[in-house]
């Protein structure tokens, strides 16, 4: 009984105490900052989660406004509306007289465009007096009277400018002692039948231009050098045109050494008057009351 008492106690012993010594005791203070590390790490996982969820709902819902925002753009300029109404007041109703299907063009919008219709000298003066640069300017230089409007063709001039491209009501004023004492110059465009104010130039009482109407040059005395220098009539059925048309930038001075040029035409307050003369060709008058053809006129390179 000693001897089995003592082989168990081999037996048990060993096993016993290498248990023991092989488990390893935990403070519980350690085990406890594992378990809150463990919970802090998952908040904040769960944290970015939602704060991701909600950023991505803001960009969702900005992109989902911004494209409402752009197709009621679309439709409000005339595009596809889907099931908007026709009719007055819809949004592809038809605006005004110009620029939608089935019509004209609409004319630049600018504020300095007056109308005038019809397209005659009493019609333009009595626009020319109710234009705001007209009155403006009367009682800085004190005219009272206007002689009758000239027309000024643009000599087939293609520049993209309308100041050549278009025609030009011309007209001088008078003050009150009857001397002219300045002109106006317009631009005339006949398409939309509307004109704005070009310029304005001074006359003074010495200058030889005080006792002369505009144009300075008459019809008859054209007519009369052309008969006189070419041994010309006008041709039958037609009539002394006022034109002007973009110079040639090589003339910088119209009667410099280099370039000489006294036949005006440079501006439409300074015009040469066109002739079909009877033998079917073009002749121009100029200032100077010589005659010259096409070919001698210092229109700018590009120019016909």
């Amino acid at each position: 009984m000693s001897n089995a008492t003592r082989r168990t106690r081999r037996r048990t012993n060993p096993c016993r105490h290498s248990v023991t010594n092989n488990r390893r005791r935990v403070p519980l203070s350690s085990q406890l900052s594992s378990k809150d590390t463990r919970h802090a790490g998952g908040a904040v996982i769960t944290t970015t989660i939602v704060l991701g969820m909600v950023v991505l709902f803001v960009l969702a819902f900005g992109f989902l406004a911004v494209v409402g925002h752009n197709s009621s753009i679309a439709r409000a300029s005339g595009g596809s509306g889907g099931s908007v109404p026709a009719g007055f007041g819809a949004l592809n109703h038809a605006k005004g007289p110009c620029g939608n299907s089935g019509q004209v063009a609409c004319p630049a919008v600018n504020p300095n465009w007056f109308a005038v219709s019809p397209a005659s000298s009493t019609a333009v003066a009595a626009a020319v007096a109710s234009s705001k640069e007209y009155i403006a300017l009367q009682g800085r230089f004190g005219y009272v009277a206007m002689d009758a409007p000239v027309l000024v063709h643009a000599y087939d001039a293609h520049t993209g400018n309308d100041y050549y491209d278009d025609d030009h009501w011309v007209v001088s004023v008078k003050d009150a002692s009857g001397l002219h004492c300045g002109i106006f110059d317009f631009v005339y465009d006949r398409t939309h039948a509307r004109m704005r104010f070009s310029s304005y130039g001074v006359v003074t009482p010495e200058d030889i231009h005080a006792h002369q109407a505009f144009p300075y040059v008459a019809a008859s005395v054209a007519l009369a050098q052309l008969q006189h220098l070419r041994g010309l009539n006008a041709m039958a059925g037609t009539h002394p045109d006022l034109i002007f048309f973009p110079i040639d930038p090589s003339f910088p001075y119209l009667s410099s050494p280099v370039h000489k040029w006294s036949g005006g035409g440079n501006s439409a307050m300074s015009p040469m008057w066109h002739i079909t003369g009877s033998d079917g060709h073009n002749y121009f008058i100029g200032t100077d009351l010589q005659v010259y053809v096409q070919a001698q006129l210092p229109v700018a390179k590009g120019q016909p």
